[in-house]
């Protein structure tokens, strides 16, 4: 995400540093990458305006047609990018095709510095400058900081913002599996008692896995062989793609909620997963964060006569820009995840009903896209 906006913010006239503590990724040469992100519109056209998007090895991301998501029940909602008017509902990217089209497109920025192979350990603020201090005992100062260093942010720290955060009990498990019958560029999720379980298409009949369970069945699927996971997943999705056939290590990751109380300090905002964290149940998680690098640099752009890019009055204004969208995914994601993960009395008939009537009614299954595609 903090690639993405030294990205954008190439048209801005502003001078850039850009700190990354690794350089990305290759792309695996047999299979593909064990991290995938679906993709929305506004995700797409927003990378398509910095020139990332062009940049992907375009053989190695698939569309997302239709979107199938199914109760602890027969009940099911389908979502189609055909009767809702759009191309796709989405695109399936590897994380590490992402990495290489963004540091390619990066490496042509003329007003850019990149720093690799550092990270920031601490910062400190001036009435018109702020510090960094990076871990090879060099410093940066910038009229403006964006911190984008991830959900244990050292620079979110130096500033004094403190986050809400809640633990789900829950660990997000990944690999991916070579299918039995044709995906057809359909994504399936399955609610349960065990989690949520989603296969999303990737190109070449294959599937990328996501199933975030609570930690103890996560557990088991860690434990479990390839071909034994393998079988795992076939009983908990039905058999609906055929047998599947491991293609990669499966690994897993914890899951919480966390928002950071202010998006922005003096002279410094939060982007990414330094700002919010959300259930992946929803795959918005990459979304948001591209939406709040498109906001900042959007803000910044338009600045005017204001030659202060940490003014207080520009900050104020991305904040108030990303409220309301961070607000309603982070409402939506933890009402859905505690809805079908209740086993109170009545919950689980009230889930599975409110599912069938929402495929019934054409209307709110064209807002819910529309809103998703952003």
């Amino acid at each position: 995400v903090g690639g993405s906006l030294a990205r954008a913010l190439a048209p801005a006239g502003l001078s850039v540093a850009l700190v990354e503590p690794k350089a990305p990724r290759p792309l695996p040469a047999v299979g593909f990458d064990q991290r995938v992100y679906a993709l929305n519109g506004h995700s797409r056209r927003f990378l398509e305006r910095c020139g990332v998007w062009q940049r992907l090895s375009t053989e190695r991301v698939a569309p997302v047609r239709e979107m199938r998501v199914f109760g602890d029940d027969a009940s099911r909602i389908e979502f189609s990018a055909y009767r809702s008017g759009v191309p796709e509902l989405a695109s399936i990217v590897e994380e590490a095709n992402l990495q290489q089209a963004l540091h390619s497109s990066l490496s042509a920025q003329s007003n850019l510095t990149l720093l690799t192979g550092a990270k920031c350990t601490s910062a400190y603020w001036l009435d018109t400058l702020a510090t960094l201090c990076l871990s090879d005992d060099s410093r940066v100062e910038a009229n403006l900081v964006v911190g984008a260093d991830g959900a244990e942010s050292a620079l979110r720290s130096a500033a004094g913002i403190a986050t809400l955060v809640s633990e789900y009990a829950q660990t997000g498990v990944v690999a991916n599996f070579k299918l039995g019958r044709a995906h057809r560029d359909i994504a399936y999720q399955w609610f349960s008692t065990q989690g949520v379980l989603a296969l999303l298409p990737l190109p070449g009949n294959c599937a990328s896995m996501v199933w975030s369970t609570p930690d103890t069945h996560a557990q088991l699927l860690l434990a479990a062989g390839a071909e034994q996971l393998a079988r795992m997943v076939e009983e908990a999705s039905f058999g609906t793609l055929g047998q599947l056939q491991p293609v990669s290590a499966a690994f897993g990751f914890p899951l919480r909620r966390m928002r950071a109380k202010r998006l922005i300090g003096p002279r410094l905002a939060l982007i990414g997963d330094t700002a919010h964290n959300i259930h992946p149940l929803a795959g918005q998680g990459l979304n948001l964060g591209f939406g709040d690098a498109d906001s900042l640099a959007t803000v910044l752009a338009a600045r005017g006569l204001e030659s202060d890019c940490g003014a207080d009055s520009l900050l104020r204004r991305f904040e108030r820009s990303r409220r309301e969208d961070l607000l309603a995914m982070e409402v939506l994601t933890d009402g859905l995840q505690g809805l079908f993960s209740s086993n109170l009395p009545g919950i689980k008939g009230l889930r599975n009903t409110g599912l069938r009537l929402a495929n019934r009614f054409s209307p709110l299954k064209r807002l819910l896209v529309k809103r998703a595609l952003g």
